[in-house]
């Protein structure tokens, strides 16, 4: 791998807490294969400083974008001058360009990214129903993308009902033929969706006992910095297991074009 030099450019990735974040390993390579001299550097960013923090790193041209993972996607959104279609039904962003003039535009890739990866793993089947358990930014970015894609029957669930039933009007308003329901329920599932931070740290609890889905139901957990518990015990049961590293490869194409798409280093 190329170290970056001044030439280089830089997409900075914005958590808090930022020790997690596994992105660049997948990231910066991918940049490299595409003939691009970028590189991707986590910052730990408390909520307080990341609109500064944004305004000030878009005036360099050294910086090529930026990606957000939790919990800034919410208050990114709000940053962007201009969002897209995904990001403007979802509420949240994950992936900011600059234009000219330091103009932000951001949208949501979480969505596509999970979906790309599912359809791979020949998990996603739109006449069984899914189950995606939380209601946050990746959360409601997958939600969409199911909905988007076909899916018939939905499960959401969330530990604070608000976001869920906002989330569930929101998904039946735009589309209409789609059974969503929030009963806390696994036996009639196909597929189950942790999109919770739940396994990011040992000690976490699991999102639910993997003992109440099926035998024959898929498993795609969004954590991608390690194998979970949650993994663990649905591998153990014999069920198909996809983790988050899928959906950072299936992101990264999609991020890639969209930053690229931005108007020449200012």
């Amino acid at each position: 791998m190329k170290l970056p030099t001044g030439a280089s450019r830089t997409v900075f990735i914005f958590a808090h807490p930022a020790g997690h974040v596994a992105a660049p390993r997948y990231y910066t390579p991918y940049f490299e294969e595409q003939g691009l001299d970028w590189h991707m550097v986590p910052m730990d960013i408390a909520p307080k400083h990341l609109a500064e923090t944004i305004r000030a790193l878009a005036k360099s041209p050294s910086t090529a974008g930026f990606n957000l993972t939790m919990p800034h996607k919410p208050a990114a959104f709000e940053l962007c001058d201009e969002v897209g279609p995904a990001a403007k039904f979802e509420g949240v962003v994950n992936t900011i360009r600059i234009e000219a003039g330091g103009k932000l535009v951001g949208e949501s890739f979480d969505g596509g990214g999970f979906l790309n990866a599912a359809r791979e793993a020949s998990i996603f089947d739109p006449e069984r129903r899914t189950v995606v358990i939380g209601a946050g930014g990746a959360g409601r970015a997958i939600c969409h993308a199911l909905a988007a894609a076909g899916l018939k029957r939905l499960r959401i669930l969330n530990e604070v009902p608000g976001p869920v039933e906002a989330l569930a009007a929101k998904l039946r308003g735009q589309f209409p033929d789609l059974d969503v329901d929030l009963a806390e329920r696994f036996d009639d599932i196909g597929l189950c969706v942790n999109a919770t931070s739940l396994g990011l740290h040992a000690t976490d609890p699991l999102p639910m006992d993997p003992a109440r889905m099926p035998g024959d139901c898929a498993v795609f957990d969004i954590i991608a910095a390690r194998r979970t518990g949650f993994m663990e015990a649905c591998a153990a049961r014999g069920l198909k297991v996809i983790d988050g590293v899928a959906m950072i490869r299936h992101q990264l194409p999609l991020q890639t074009a969209f930053w690229r798409a931005a108007s020449p280093p200012h």
